[in-house]
């Protein structure tokens, strides 16, 4: 029987080690990502073709007053804001109509979709919002972003390319409240990671839902978006379905904030299990091995391996590895890439974040329910989304 436990141990260690070793590379793949990135030069150029900017709202979230004055203040010649929800008395529509009429220069439209035809309603407001649009260069922008002035400008310069089909930018995570600093964290350093790290290794072949900017002639060549109707990641099979019609796909120097407000931290974990079980379900090959990118899991492992078998100066040396791994990721990604300051105040909290994101990843594998935009769903292979009903308040 001791035998058994020693040789479980060991292997554990080695399981320890091996992680250790894999999320040592995950951070410098992602460090050099990160470096290329900034190292390009912001977009230059005076390509300032008119833009129909598109907001599908749901309510109104804490932030979100503000988050629409930023459009309204973009600095750029011709653009127009089309809001969609499902009823025109939505809160998230009487508030955006309460800010356009601070802006009167700014064209504004409100739409009311009605009840969605679709599993994912919005993908249908979305569809509805193209229809709507009154130029060929199009911008769907997710709610819960805030961003620069230049912003406009600064992601329509890579779209002066024929080639150039779709342009895409990252986001820094920032907390409406202190309940939901781990996941703005987690966003800004963790998800960051793996796009920089993805458009290091290869063209990127997806959007991410803060920046899809794109024309709609595109959107009739990929066939409209019915067919991506009942999935989940519209901002990821945007970008892949016109990837897969040949074009680039552009990661923009600029950088949104993306601004989260649960109001627990259970809240935000339940939030990212629901997006590990659509990764799960579009991509399960690389999702499976996001597994082997945490360090902290493996650290502690470690730790405790080496501790069962006396070696405890070993288990305190993968130990510290993991915590100097997360430190650094934070400091560097976060902070010197992301230029985040959340990041640098709190990089000490991000071994944390790791444990966490480990344990949403784990939990993924557990179910395929979800809660979106509050209603249930269940995610099958492939991502597509099966509506379970509204969600129940006991």
């Amino acid at each position: 029987m001791l035998s058994t436990l020693l040789l479980i141990a060991r292997v554990a260690l080695i399981l320890g080690i091996l992680g250790t070793l894999t999320s040592g590379v995950s951070f410098l793949l992602a460090l050099i990502g990160g470096l290329k990135f900034r190292s390009r030069r912001n977009d230059q150029g005076s390509y300032a073709p008119p833009v129909s900017i598109l907001k599908p709202l749901h309510g109104k979230e804490m932030g979100l007053e503000q988050n629409l004055e930023s459009f309204f203040k973009l600095n750029h010649p011709d653009f127009e804001l089309i809001f969609c929800a499902r009823s025109l008395s939505d809160p998230g529509i009487l508030c955006a109509q309460e800010v356009a009429r601070r802006f009167p220069s700014i064209p504004a439209r409100f739409i009311a979709s009605g009840e969605p035809l679709w599993q994912n309603p919005k993908t249908f407001s979305m569809a509805l919002l193209v229809d709507a649009a009154k130029h060929e260069i199009i911008l769907f922008s997710d709610s819960d972003v805030r961003v620069s002035p230049s912003y406009l400008h600064d992601i329509l310069q890579p779209l002066a390319d024929p080639a150039v089909g779709l342009v895409t930018c990252t986001f820094r995570g920032k907390p409406g409240r202190s309940t939901s600093l781990l996941t703005a964290l987690t966003q800004t350093v963790e998800f960051s990671s793996g796009v920089l790290t993805a458009n290091l290794l290869e063209d990127i072949k997806f959007g991410l839902g803060p920046t899809l900017l794109t024309r709609k002639a595109l959107i009739d060549e990929i066939g409209g978006l019915k067919d991506m109707g009942d999935l989940l990641a519209d901002d990821f099979w945007l970008g892949n379905r016109i990837a897969e019609k040949g074009y680039k796909v552009i990661l923009s120097t600029a950088i949104v904030d993306h601004f989260i407000n649960y109001g627990s931290i259970l809240s935000g974990l339940h939030h990212q299990i629901s997006w590990m079980k659509n990764t799960r379900g579009t991509r399960p090959a690389g999702h499976l091995g996001t597994g082997l990118t945490y360090a902290m899991p493996f650290g502690v492992l470690g730790l405790l391996s080496a501790l069962a078998i006396g070696r405890p100066t070993l288990g305190l040396w993968l130990l510290f590895a993991a915590l100097a791994n997360r430190w650094l990721q934070a400091l560097l990604i976060g902070f010197v890439i992301m230029r985040d300051k959340l990041s640098l105040i709190f990089f000490w909290l991000y071994p944390l974040c790791d444990l966490l994101g480990f344990y949403s990843w784990a939990a993924s594998y557990f179910g395929r329910e979800i809660i979106y935009r509050g209603e249930r769903y269940r995610i099958n292979p492939g991502g597509v989304l099966v509506r379970l009903g509204p969600l129940q308040h006991h």
